[in-house]
Order: structure tokens, then C-alpha cells, then sequence
């Protein structure tokens, strides 16, 4: 789908693209090329129709600009000098065997250091497998099929976005082929009619590896060649055969969770441990090199810093490192935490050496909690909208304590060329790896009530509770011509990662997928929190209850507690990581005046320990660095 910046949208006119002559390319960085089927020694097209095929699985979860996944490989496939054993569907026409981003309009071009990297584009262009309203169109589908030799993902009457209804035109089916024997891939036009929205990178076609600097296009619309790939051709490409280019490259690949996903913290609340994982995303062996590691605050003065030597690797091992040096969070505000790979000059890809984690120190004593990641200040382009309407935005939110309760939403509202209401969802995070799945709540905001150049404010009639885990608050346009606010893009720093677009009904998961400027730039949506009485902040302080100790901890954790006037003498222990997820419970029936927990077998990480006894209910967080 197009984003709508409400700047003047150019329809592309339905033409007739006149196709390259080019039959083949000049290698890449690495070496890889490519021939068409207009070659004498390039594939003949030979369309697969894998629909009846027995083993074919039908992909379902696709919608518009998103990506599923991910779906094992039967044999890893042998991709530039590493070795895939997963991949994504995209479906805007690609697959991706790392997780990187995901593709939307305007598509990146091939090479591109930044967003999406480690990718196959077919046809990366601006499909969709949904209409106006949401529904699944009639006969669209994607499937795979697979074995020891071969995979085959087929994208199957596929048309592209329109603005208008039914929210789709044209039919593109295309097939992408991988073949272990050869390590070569294959892709296959049978049918394409219709042309995407917008004239500028509306179409890319090629593989890119995980360097990013390192790809090789067959076609991007609006910038080179600018044509549809016609029915019954097949574009092959070759793998060099052997690693001759020498890729030295490390990264850091994440900051304390997989998605660099920024964090609340609690001020003057346990120290917080610095974790990171290192890669060797080259080709070649590396001996040890610094893996630096430091916290910021706005004004870039140093809280705490840490270097450790990353050990030697070889090609593809990654390694998680937990800094020694923690670091008590007793300000509130936004702080940076920043990690950086030091391998020096004969590092290929800087870009990759850094990773920088947002994270927010709140004063929980305070109610209401405002919990944003945004720092106020609009862009003043209009504002997220989508073009027709129905579309929005939405965040993740993993609060700095659980239980907790919700009490406001807010959005700040830009645009609203036609008198447009919007609505604001809240859902659990209890749907697969995370994902939103119950509805918690809801509430609409008419046209009349919108308050625009300004934060609209949410009371919700009853407060929503949180007992674990985190929350998703989505913004949702009522009509055409409404704009939620966002910031600056390019110069908020930090980031979030915690964005969401959402196009479809809000309620069905596929329709969320990572936005699409989600390292870049926030959206300005925030929620207040209280706490549950007997159960937040304030009741921490219960003197029933000490506080854990050692903290940070290698192999036991221990609590002392007074509960001679309390009757009840079973007492219920939960343990959850900082994502959310339980990792441990335990049920304790003989009481002796000290709690005792073994966490040696918990990963180095920050934790939540819950107690419930009788009436009384407490939290306590506390930090792991395992051996």
C-alpha cells in the first residue's frame, strides 16, 4: 500500500514498458550473475504448477505489506558464503532469510546497506492479497513446495494495490526456485497485467545478501530499465561456485532482545545489565577483536561503559556477550544504549557494527505513568495516513512493572481534511511469538471531537489490566484525509523499533507488520499506566517482603520475609524475562522466613520475580550474568 504524505500522488499510467535488451549482467561484488531466457545460454522457462502437487503448503497470513514466517528449510541453501536454514514470505513479492525489515513502497534499491538485506526479490513490488475492506481476494494465494533438492514459492493471481475500490488491480503470478545442486535461482513470470501505484521504485527484482553492500539487481522500477518482467520469461542467477571474494565483516546483530525493541524502565529500579549479541557475518575466520558497549543520556554524557574482547569465530557464529559493568538507572528520561563491533579497517560493512537500543526511565512513584516513545515534536508532513483510508498505526508497549493497568490513550492528530474520526485498540500480546491477538479493549473518537495540530486524549470508562507481558495500542483512521503525527524523519534519535503498520481489519494479526520506517522514526502514540493496588510499585515497599539479593546473581537468588501475620503458608513464585514470557513457577508449601531460587540455568538477562501469598502480592526485579 501507498503511504499518504497528502503531497500530490501521480497515477501511473497503464503503458506498455518496453523490455531491456539485456540478456545477462556483470558479476557483483561477491561474483554472482545473471541471464535471462533471451540468452542462448540463460534458463528456459519452464512454469512449475505446484498446486496439487502432495506436500504443498499454502501460506496463509499474507495481507498487505507483510511478511510470514518463518518456514523451515529442508536443506540449508548455500546463499553468497553463508548457509540458510529458514525463510520469510513477503507479500509484496520477495523472501527474506533473515528477518531484516520489511518491503513497502517506495522498494529499496539492490545493493542498499540499509532496511531490507538478505533477500530474494521476484517481483518486490506493491501487491496485495487483501481488498479495501480487509478481505482475502478471491483465487489470490501463495504456496511452497520443497525437498531435498529443490524449493519452489509461488505467488499465484496476485494483483497490485489501488487506491480505489476494490483496493486492487491487475493479476501477477511468479515463482521463485531454488536449487541445492547448483545453488543457482530461478525466477518465473507466468502471467503479469496492471500497473503498481506511483511511478518512482515502484518494482525491484534481484538477491542481496546480509551485507547489504553486496547484491545484484535484474530490475528496479523508476530507476533502471523501468519495465514489467513479461509473461514466460525466466531470469537465472548463478552462484560463483567458490568463496574467492574474502568477506571480513562483524556486526552486532541485536541489543538486549532480538529486535533492539526499546525498554521502560523503572527509576532508582534494579541495575540494568547490558547484553548484546556479536556476529561474524563474513566469510572468513576472525580472531578477537573489541566489542564496546556503552549508555548514553540525552546529552550524550557516558552513564556507564564496557569494552570486552568478542572471542574468535568462525564464518556465521554469533555470540551473546553480557557486559560486566551494570548500570542503576537514577534519572528519568531517555537514554541510549549503543553497542558497536570494533574489528577496525578491514571491516567491509561499518554500517552494521552498531545498534543502538531506546530506553525510558520512568518515575513509577507517579501515577499516571506516561509511557511514549516519541519526544513530542511532528515532522510536519502530514502526518501517517493511508490513501482511502482504514489503515493505521500502532506500537508495542512492555511496561516497566506488571500487573498494571491502563487508564489513557493519546494520539496526536495533524491532518483532517474531511472531519474524519479515528478509533484506538488495545490487545494482549498473548498471539504466536508475541504477536496481538485479544482485543482488550476499544474506543471511537468522532469527527467533531478531533482536536487537530494537538493530543487527543483518551480516558478508557474501565482500566485495562496487564498481568504479564506487554500490550499493542493501535490508531486507526476513521475516513480518507486523517494524519496521526510522527517524528522527524532521520532525526529522532533514538528509535523504538516497537512500530507497527496496520492495513486490514485491526483485529485480524496478519494485518500488522513491521512499519516500514520502524528505524527511523516513531509514531505518536502513548498510553498512561497505574499500577494494581497490592501489586505495583507502591506496594513493593510492603515490609512483609526484602528485596532480592545478590543482584546481579550467577546461581541463587534469595528473599527474606515476615509473614507472621499473615495466615495463609502457601506461597506461588513466578519468574518472567524482560520480553514477558514466563520462564519459571513454582508452587512453595513449606515456608521458612527465606525464599531460595536456583536461576542457574537463566540466560544473563533482566527478570521479573512475581510472589503471590494470601492477599499479599509483590514484584521484584533483579539481573542475571550467566556463567
Amino acid at each position: 500500500m501507498k503511504k499518504n504524505l497528502l503531497i500530490l500522488l501521480f497515477l501511473l499510467i497503464s503503458a506498455v514498458y518496453v523490455k531491456a535488451q539485456t540478456a545477462s549482467s556483470a558479476p557483483d561484488a561477491y561474483g554472482y550473475t545473471w541471464k535471462n531466457s533471451s540468452d542462448p545460454a540463460g534458463p528456459v522457462y519452464n512454469w512449475i504448477d505446484i498446486t496439487n502437487w502432495p506436500g504443498t503448503t499454502f501460506v496463509t497470513g499474507l495481507a498487505d505489506d507483510n511478511i510470514v514466517g518463518p518456514f523451515p528449510l529442508v536443506v540449508p541453501f548455500h546463499f553468497y558464503w553463508y548457509d540458510p536454514n529458514n525463510f520469510y514470505i513477503g507479500s509484496n513479492g520477495y523472501i527474506e532469510f533473515d528477518k531484516s525489515a520489511t518491503a513497502a513502497s517506495p522498494f529499496p534499491t539492490i545493493p542498499n546497506s540499509g532496511g531490507l538485506q538478505d533477500y530474494l526479490g521476484a517481483m518486490t513490488s506493491d501487491l496485495t492479497f487483501t481488498n479495501d475492506i480487509g478481505e482475502v481476494v478471491a483465487g489470490s494465494k501463495c504456496m511452497y513446495w520443497q525437498n531435498a533438492d529443490t524449493l519452489i514459492v509461488t505467488w499465484d493471481s496476485v494483483g497490485f494495490w489501488a487506491q480505489t475500490a476494490p483496493g486492487y488491480q491487475g493479476l501477477n503470478s511468479f515463482q521463485l526456485i531454488l536449487n541445492n545442486t547448483d545453488s543457482t535461482i530461478t525466477y518465473q513470470y507466468n502471467t503479469q497485467t496492471g500497473t503498481s501505484f506511483g511511478t518512482a521504485s515502484f518494482m525491484t527484482i534481484g538477491v542481496e545478501s546480509k551485507a547489504g553492500s553486496i547484491g545484484l539487481p535484474y530490475e528496479q522500477g523508476g530507476l533502471i530499465n523501468d519495465f514489467y518482467p513479461a509473461a514466460g520469461t525466466a531470469v537465472r542467477f548463478y552462484h560463483p561456485g567458490v568463496d574467492t571474494a574474502a568477506i571480513n565483516d562483524v556486526a552486532t546483530a541485536y541489543v538486549n532482545n532480538p529486535t533492539t525493541g526499546a525498554l521502560f524502565l523503572s527509576k532508582n529500579g534494579a541495575p540494568f545489565v547490558s547484553i548484546a549479541e556479536g556476529i561474524n557475518s563474513g566469510n572468513r575466520p576472525q580472531s578477537t577483536f573489541d566489542f564496546y558497549s556503552r549508555v548514553v543520556n540525552r546529552l550524550n554524557q557516558i552513564q556507564v561503559r564496557d569494552t570486552v574482547l568478542f572471542p574468535a569465530t568462525t564464518a556465521g557464529q554469533s555470540q551473546v556477550v553480557t557486559f560486566p559493568d551494570t548500570w542503576i538507572p537514577n534519572d528519568t528520561g531517555t537514554f541510549r544504549h549503543i553497542v558497536e563491533t570494533r574489528l577496525g579497517a578491514t571491516d567491509l560493512v561499518p554500517t552494521n557494527n552498531t545498534r543502538t537500543l531506546e530506553i525510558r526511565v520512568v518515575d513509577t512513584t507517579l501515577t499516571p505513568i506516561l509511557l511514549s516513545y516519541d519526544n513530542g515534536v511532528d515532522d510536519g508532513t502530514g502526518g501517517l495516513a493511508w490513501a482511502g483510508g482504514g489503515g493505521g498505526g500502532g506500537i508495542y508497549i512492555i511496561p516497566p512493572f506488571t500487573p498494571c493497568t491502563i487508564t489513557k490513550l493519546r494520539a496526536f492528530i495533524v491532518a483532517n481534511a474531511n472531519s474524519a474520526g479515528f478509533s484506538m485498540h488495545i490487545f494482549d500480546d498473548d498471539g504466536l511469538n508475541g504477536t496481538p491477538l485479544t482485543q482488550l479493549d476499544s474506543v471511537s473518537v468522532s469527527g467533531g471531537s478531533v482536536v487537530l495540530g494537538a493530543w487527543n486524549t483518551i480516558i478508557l470508562p474501565t482500566p485495562v489490566t496487564i498481568n504479564s507481558g506487554g500490550f499493542y495500542v493501535a490508531w486507526m483512521m476513521g475516513a480518507d484525509g486523517i494524519g496521526l503525527g510522527q517524528n522527524a524523519l532521520g532525526t529522532l534519535v533514538p528509535v523504538s523499533n516497537r512500530t507497527f503498520e496496520v492495513l486490514g481489519p485491526v483485529s485480524n494479526p496478519a494485518s500488522w507488520s513491521e512499519w516500514r520506517s520502524r528505524e527511523i522514526q516513531d509514531m505518536m502514540i502513548n498510553a498512561f499506566i497505574d499500577g494494581v493496588v497490592g501489586i505495583n510499585e507502591a506496594e513493593n515497599l510492603n515490609t512483609l517482603f526484602g528485596d532480592i539479593y545478590p543482584n546481579p546473581a550467577t546461581d541463587k537468588v534469595y528473599m527474606s520475609f515476615d509473614l507472621s501475620t499473615v495466615s495463609e503458608r502457601k506461597m506461588n513464585v513466578e519468574i518472567y524475562n524482560i520480553q514477558g514470557a514466563l520462564v519459571s513457577s513454582n508452587s512453595i508449601d513449606d515456608i521458612k522466613g527465606t525464599l531460595e531460587l536456583n536461576i542457574s540455568d537463566l540466560p544473563s538477562g533482566s527478570y521479573i520475580c512475581r510472589i503471590a501469598i494470601g492477599e499479599n502480592n509483590i514484584q521484584r526485579q533483579f539481573n542475571v550474568i550467566a556463567k
